[in-house]
């Protein structure tokens, strides 16, 4: 109830007041003081002018009885505490009078002839008690007067300020408390304030309420887009088909989501027990080539895409993943990776099926004839830096066109499948195995060292092979041979075209000349 703006405005203006009143009281006191000790002295300086005469002659004659006549009129009077009169010649008169001169009016008697000289003197002391309670009286009254007008007005202030400020502001405090935040309700003016500071607040509050809502409507608008917007993309981030994950700094994953899971193979027995803690480039088979990809990408901030393998899960198979990574900052500034995979094994079998279709022929699945020529290129172009041999062998079959035609084409892809299996059989793994097509074939072979009549074991074993019979559907069997033509790199070329030229020529006189031995059409070096 204290802390009510009427109160404490009266409050304010009373205290005010009574100290404003203090002040002018004491001021008022000390004025009153003032003014009536000179209309005390003034009134004293008339009595005496009444008895002036006759003071002077009883100073003149030295009357005592005269003096004391003079003495008794004035010290008669209320506003006189004490009164003496002295001659010149020693004669002292008094009524009342205190040993202390301070404060004392004198005035002096003169000889009432015109010489005009001073025979005496009248000491008059004015009645303080009178003087002070006059005073004092004077001052209650204005004091009190003062008391009652300050009652009066903050009675009057408590009043206006009640009707005119307290009164409408707790009617707007009213209708501010029961507007609810948004909505479309405003505050009313006052009747009689229009046009006021009350107004004019109403009017601003107004304003307010309306910036108010239109705030909380679009802040609602923009909530509303934001939870669909995180929905939406809450929605993709779970269930999109391709894999999405977030690595810190030290490539550890921080979010996947299910489809990443998925794809990637993650499970609990397959890593690891605290499964958000790890360590990307360990999910694929080769750690050191991930992990300096994903290096680089925070090194330089660009993007990086590649094919990566999996590394192998427990429940085994291959798996290849597309894998596209950047660089993204989170809220305190620092570089995050973000990655997006796809799963594309099946693309990749499917291109190294088709690359393998592409370097293979389609029946004996060896290399066909521009993948071999470019694999015979580039042992030519190795055996020329290292400073060694390569023996080639052009090798076509005997006898094949009369299988064709007697027993059908599909009795013929057998005997060439079987003829293929029986040279692979021979071969090393470095030796280069091609069929340019039909029924011919090439062989590359690099020399090692002293390795001459190993080459010729193999060319003598490849001859065996090839004039066994093989037996054909039924138990059919049937004998085939084989012209074999060979060069020497670089005895016999440098390039892959002269080296086939010296072959082809070499076969072609084999085939004419078959009753002499293979290690003598072989006359190597």
């Amino acid at each position: 109830m204290r802390n009510k703006l009427h109160f404490r405005v009266s409050r304010i203006v009373t205290l005010g007041a009574i100290a404003f009143a203090l002040v002018a009281s004491v001021i008022s006191y000390v004025r009153t003081q003032s003014d009536e000790s000179e209309l005390m002295k003034k009134a004293l300086e008339q009595l005496f002018s009444t008895v002036q005469r006759n003071a002077e002659i009883a100073a003149y004659l030295d009357s005592k009885e005269l003096a004391e006549e003079v003495v008794d009129s004035l010290s008669g009077n209320d506003i006189i505490s004490g009164v003496m009169l002295s001659s010149i010649n020693g004669m002292v008169i008094t009524s009342s009078w205190e040993d202390s001169d301070a404060g004392a009016l004198r005035f002096p008697l003169y000889t009432p002839f015109p010489a005009f000289e001073q025979i005496g003197e009248v000491k008059i002391q004015m009645n303080e008690a009178l003087l002070n309670s006059r005073v004092l009286k004077s001052a209650f009254e204005q004091m009190l007067i003062l008391v009652v007008l300050i009652a009066v007005i903050s009675i009057l202030i408590l009043v206006l300020v009640l009707r005119v400020l307290t009164y409408p502001v707790q009617s707007i405090a009213a209708s501010l408390h029961r507007i609810v935040p948004g909505d479309e309700n405003s505050l009313r003016c006052p009747k009689g304030h229009e046009e006021d500071e009350i107004g004019n607040l109403v009017n601003d509050i107004n304003k307010l309420l309306e910036s108010a809502r239109q705030t909380i409507q679009q802040e609602q608008y923009l909530r509303n887009r934001v939870e669909n917007l995180e929905k939406h993309f809450r929605l993709i981030f779970e269930r999109a088909s391709a894999g999405i994950f977030l690595l810190d700094r030290h490539f550890h994953l921080n979010s996947i989501n299910q489809a990443f899971k998925d794809i990637a193979g993650i499970a609990l027995e397959e890593r690891r027990s605290d499964k958000l803690n790890i360590f990307f480039p360990d999910l694929f088979y080769d750690v050191t080539v991930v992990r300096n990809l994903l290096e680089e990408v925070l090194k330089t901030g660009k993007q990086a895409a590649c094919d990566l393998r999996l590394a192998t899960l427990t429940t085994g198979g291959e798996r290849w993943l597309h894998c596209l990574f950047s660089i993204v900052k989170n809220d305190d500034g620092d570089s995050l990776i973000e990655g997006l995979v796809i799963d594309v094994t099946e693309r990749t079998f499917e291109m190294e099926r088709i690359l393998f279709e592409s370097q293979h022929d389609a029946l004996t699945q060896l290399l066909n004839r521009r993948a071999g020529e470019q694999r015979l290129d580039e042992m030519i172009r190795n055996a020329n830096r290292s400073g060694s041999q390569i023996l080639l062998m052009l090798i076509d079959l005997d006898g094949f066109k009369i299988i064709n035609d007697s027993y059908g084409h599909e009795a013929g892809d057998k005997v060439l499948v079987e003829v293929s299996r029986r040279m692979q059989s021979i071969i090393r793994k470095e030796d280069i195995l091609i069929r340019l097509g039909g029924d011919e074939f090439v062989i590359g072979f690099p020399i090692k060292d002293g390795g001459i009549d190993e080459n010729e074991q193999v060319v003598n074993k490849l001859q065996q092979q090839l004039t066994t019979e093989i037996v054909l559907g039924d138990g059919l069997p049937v004998a085939i041979g084989a012209s074999i033509g060979i060069a020497l790199f670089p005895r016999d070329g440098t390039d892959l075209g002269s080296l086939m030229a010296h072959a082809d020529n070499a076969m072609y006189q084999m085939k004419k000349q078959r009753e002499k031995p293979v290690k003598k059409l072989l006359s190597l070096p």
